[in-house]
């Protein structure tokens, strides 16, 4: 389904020249954050989670989930702040250079924001897809699934004619959210595998608190060193100065909370 999304996002965007491009090149970004944590995430608890449940340990799974859903929060909100915030200084170190120039910087950028907001919705569905799976049921995430492809082409095919191809991104990322949605709603009738205790919810309260005062602090960052994103080399140290700063605001504050 995904690969379907994906083809019909590219569908969309052949109508503008380079956008398959832009789209491409913010794709590789966002699913950086997601193969490494997400899927990651996803093959640990699996068999965690069919174990437990195999033992009949309700408590145990609901451990199991809980950790996971902590440990993706933890490395995907800021990841996700940081692809909204600073979209401009990513594309231009990494890719701008020959013939991809500053209009495909700004397309790009706007595309990798976009799916930026689709982040944690990517990633909370590699968390909650295993709680199905060790119960051996696949065909409800597939029914999912299927309604989030239905999603996703309407919404792209429809903005299509107004917005142009930003349609394909932001369609894939309400999608994402929709099909989050499914799998939260439908994984209820588990029961105690899906529910947070009050220590998770604080720690997510943490996470989120200290996501946004990095985003605060590398917003600063980014416009006081505005001036080294304009220099071939000098953009290098920039976007490094920017993430040093984002990685020590995010875990300073964490450890102050």
């Amino acid at each position: 389904m995904v690969q379907i999304n994906l083809l019909v996002g590219r569908q969309i965007a052949s109508g503008t020249e380079g956008a398959i491009a832009w789209l491409s090149y913010a794709d590789r970004l966002y699913q950086l954050p997601l193969g490494v944590v997400g899927i990651a995430v996803g093959i640990v608890l699996l068999p965690e989670l069919s174990r437990r449940l195999t033992a009949n340990d309700q408590i145990g799974a609901q451990k199991a989930f809980n950790k996971s859903t902590e440990f993706a929060l933890n490395l995907t909100i800021p990841a996700s702040i940081a692809l909204i915030i600073i979209p401009s200084e990513l594309i231009t170190t990494l890719f701008q250079r020959g013939a991809f120039d500053q209009n495909d910087t700004n397309y790009t950028a706007m595309a990798l924001a976009i799916y930026g907001i689709g982040l944690p919705a990517f990633v909370l569905q590699k968390v909650l897809q295993p709680i199905y799976f060790a119960r051996e049921d696949t065909k409800t995430p597939f029914k999912y699934a299927l309604i989030s492809m239905a999603i996703n082409a309407i919404i792209a095919i429809g903005l299509e004619p107004r917005i142009g191809f930003m349609s394909a991104a932001i369609a894939t990322s309400i999608a994402g959210w929709s099909m989050l949605i499914l799998l939260w709603v439908g994984a209820r009738k588990f029961k105690t595998a899906i529910r947070f205790d009050t220590v998770v919810y604080k720690k997510i309260l943490i996470i989120l608190c200290s996501s946004i005062i990095m985003g605060f602090c590398i917003f600063i960052a980014k416009n006081y060193f505005e001036f080294l994103f304009n220099h071939s080399m000098m953009k290098y140290l920039g976007l490094l100065i920017i993430i040093s700063i984002g990685l020590l605001t995010y875990f300073f504050s964490k450890f102050h909370h």
